[in-house]
């Protein structure tokens, strides 16, 4: 029996996922998993990970909290089975909703939604966000081949095109709420 559904937002580096998972929080009080994170805290970034160290990722690994997982450049990302349950969207990338699934958590209903952005466009706003050309090549790089296996096989729900901002939002407003009713 399905008690929770778990909105998982799929892009790549600059697609606009936090602004949209942000949007759709303060619109209609959905919550959203912070994940944790071994990278470092961008300049003007905002609440959008738990940022630690490697040692707070090996004692939760020992004590077995680990949900989803996958690692970036050498940084880790992970969330914790109690943040699946307490939270309804959760910004995540094709090996960390693999693990997801593979967790077989049967009360837990996944509706994966990518943000398609071309990475000319993501360049743009990685930019503007502050991030330099290295780190987004970088970020880029590490995760074309997980995105490209993804689109290959359908590895998503839905796909929206991101190109303006306000209508990605209507169109992801509208998933949830369908999801929502559906469940």
């Amino acid at each position: 029996m399905i008690n929770h559904k778990l909105f998982c937002i799929i892009g790549e580096t600059a697609s606009g996922k936090d602004t949209l998972t942000k949007k759709l929080c303060e619109d209609t009080g959905m919550k959203q998993v912070i994940s944790y994170t071994t990278r470092s805290r961008r300049d003007n970034e905002g609440d959008t990970h738990i940022f630690v160290d490697n040692s707070v990722y090996e004692k939760m690994k020992s004590d077995d909290k680990i949900a989803a997982y996958t690692e970036i450049n050498g940084n880790r990302y992970w969330s914790t089975i109690d943040q699946l349950y307490d939270n309804d969207l959760y910004i995540i990338d094709p090996i960390g909703m693999k693990s997801l699934e593979d967790l077989g958590l049967e009360d837990i209903d996944y509706c994966s939604i990518y943000i398609n952005v071309p990475s000319d466009i993501r360049l743009d706003r990685a930019l503007y966000r502050g991030d330099s050309l290295e780190d987004f090549f970088s970020r880029m790089k590490s995760e074309t081949e997980q995105f490209v296996r993804m689109k290959a096989h359908g590895g998503f729900d839905y796909a929206i095109s991101n190109l303006n901002e306000d209508k990605a939002y209507a169109v992801l407003k509208h998933i949830v709420e369908v999801e929502i009713i559906q469940n």
